[in-house]
């Protein structure tokens, strides 16, 4: 019990020796120190930027597929034969839950809503801009194959205009969508991975400034650990401060920005600017903290054969 005790006060020692070194060392190149983590904070912003829109997308691609429809856009003069022949096939369908037709003034008033602004153009036509549209729900168990066969019967049905399914628009736009969320992954790896580098070149400054110090800690027995551990306490004291101070900007500028985007959150049916969610932001957090302990660790490594490790 004694010797556990004993170890216990050792390693709890250990870690208040490390941060009180690390402490020292910020305190005394304190400037070099907040340009690092600003560097990084700057990083993390965009990770974290990049997150909360990969987040959002998600939703509002999991809204879109679930509230999907098979839209038939009838002529303008399109009569009551045709909504009844429409409406006759869709009944013969098992993979259609319901549906529901809207007139054309309906539907007039639909796209003003969407678009006021749009109104002067609208009213300015000679005749109505838009036909009666039948809007069809799937049920789940629709196949694409089936879903193919209704567009293709429903297409052929006279004083049809044009069938559309909305997954299929979706689908290209989640392409699109897909490719710049790859795009901008990359480069805000690479942003992260370069503030980590800059962070462990400046610390590798630090420890060329308390060379001799360190050469007196060897000379007197230390063990590796009491010099690495130091760099590795304020790489992640560095870190941590860049994601926290990334994070407190990223939702200053999602608060401001919130009332310039009162019609896109309506749109979506936010009553909020979004933010990352708590497991986003922790992994943020221990990310961070990680990739600072990594670039504390890879500055205080003694080079060997005279290769600095940071130098390329």
């Amino acid at each position: 019990m004694s010797r556990v005790r004993h170890e216990e006060r050792h390693a709890t020692g250990f870690v208040r020796y490390c941060l009180r070194e690390a402490l020292t060392s910020l305190q005394r190149r304190w400037r070099v120190a907040l340009l690092s983590t600003l560097l990084l904070a700057a990083a993390v912003f965009v990770l974290a930027a990049y997150l909360l829109a990969s987040e959002q997308l998600g939703l509002v691609t999991t809204r879109m597929n679930e509230a999907a429809e098979l839209s038939i856009y009838l002529a303008r003069d399109a009569g009551p034969g045709t909504r009844d022949g429409v409406e006759a096939e869709l009944r013969r369908q098992p993979i259609v839950a319901r549906y529901e037709l809207v007139d054309a003034a309906q539907a007039t008033e639909r796209f003003l809503r969407d678009f006021p602004e749009l109104e002067d153009v609208v009213t300015g036509l000679p005749d109505g801009p838009f036909g009666a549209v039948v809007e069809v729900r799937l049920t789940p168990a629709a196949t694409e194959r089936d879903i193919a066969t209704l567009v293709g019967r429903l297409s052929l049905e006279p004083g049809v205009d044009d069938v559309i399914y909305d997954r299929d628009v979706l689908a290209r736009v989640l392409a699109t969508i897909n490719l710049a969320q790859r795009v901008g992954g990359a480069l805000a790896a690479l942003l992260a991975l370069a503030a980590t580098i800059a962070v462990a070149a400046v610390l590798r400054l630090a420890y060329y400034a308390r060379r001799d110090e360190i050469e007196v800690l060897g000379l007197l027995g230390a063990p590796p650990r009491a010099v690495t551990g130091p760099f590795v306490v304020e790489g992640m004291l560095q870190a941590l401060a860049g994601t926290i101070a990334a994070l407190v900007a990223l939702r200053v500028v999602l608060a401001v920005g919130a009332q310039a985007a009162s019609r896109w959150l309506a749109t979506l049916n936010l009553e909020a600017m979004p933010y990352l969610s708590w497991p986003s932001i922790a992994w943020l957090c221990v990310g961070g903290v990680l990739a600072g302990a990594c670039a504390g660790w890879l500055a205080a490594r003694e080079p060997r054969d005279g290769h600095d490790p940071l130098e390329h």
